[in-house]
C-alpha cells in the first residue's frame, strides 16, 4: 500500500510538471524573442541612427593649411565614401576655386597625393589631394575635428547654386 501511494505521488507530480514546463517554455521563448528583437534594435540605434539623423546637413568647414585658416560653406554627405587608399583616411572634397589663391603650386605642397575615385559616369578618375593640418566641421551647434584631414581638390563646382563649396565626409564626425 505504501508503494501504491508513492506511485500516485510520482504520477501526479509527473502530470503537473509538463504544464509547468509548457509555461516555462513559453516564458523562456518569449524572453529569447524579446532579446532577439531588442538587441538588434538597440545596436542599430547606437551605431547607425546618428548617421541617418545627420544626413545631408549644411555647416561650415574650417581648413587649416600652410598656417592659414579657410572657412567654407559645406555639406555633410553621408553618401561620400571616398578614402585615401594608402592611409585609409576619409577625403573631404573642396572646390579648387575656393582655395586657388592660397594653394600656389599644388604638386609642391607638402602632403600632396593623387586620390583615385569612381563615380557615375567616371570609372577611373583621379583627384589631387592634400593633407591638411586639421579640418573642423561645425554643424547644428556641434564641432567635429580631424587632425591631418585630407581634402580632394575638385576642379569644378560642387553645387550649381553656390550653396556650398565643400563636401564633408561623414567619418569626420567620429570622435
Amino acid at each position: 500500500m505504501n508503494n501504491h501511494l508513492s506511485n500516485r505521488i510520482i504520477c501526479s507530480y509527473s502530470h503537473s510538471n509538463p504544464i509547468k514546463s509548457v509555461h516555462h517554455q513559453i516564458l523562456l521563448y518569449g524572453c529569447f524573442f524579446l532579446i532577439g528583437t531588442l538587441c538588434p534594435i538597440l545596436f542599430y540605434h547606437t551605431h547607425f541612427a546618428k548617421e541617418y539623423q545627420i544626413k545631408n546637413y549644411n555647416g561650415n568647414l574650417w581648413i587649416y593649411l600652410n598656417g592659414q585658416k579657410f572657412a567654407l560653406k559645406a555639406l555633410l554627405d553621408t553618401g561620400n565614401r571616398l578614402y585615401e587608399p594608402f592611409s585609409g583616411k576619409p577625403v573631404c572634397l573642396v572646390e579648387y576655386d575656393s582655395l586657388k589663391y592660397c594653394m600656389g603650386n599644388l604638386q609642391k605642397a607638402s602632403g600632396f597625393r593623387m586620390i583615385p575615385y569612381h563615380s557615375i559616369g567616371k570609372k577611373h578618375g583621379v583627384l589631387p589631394g592634400i593633407t591638411t593640418e586639421k579640418l573642423i566641421f561645425f554643424s547644428q551647434g556641434e564641432k567635429y575635428e580631424q587632425k591631418g584631414g585630407i581634402i580632394g581638390i575638385y576642379p569644378g563646382k560642387l553645387n550649381r547654386d553656390g550653396e556650398f563649396h565643400a563636401i564633408v565626409h561623414p567619418d569626420i564626425l567620429k570622435k
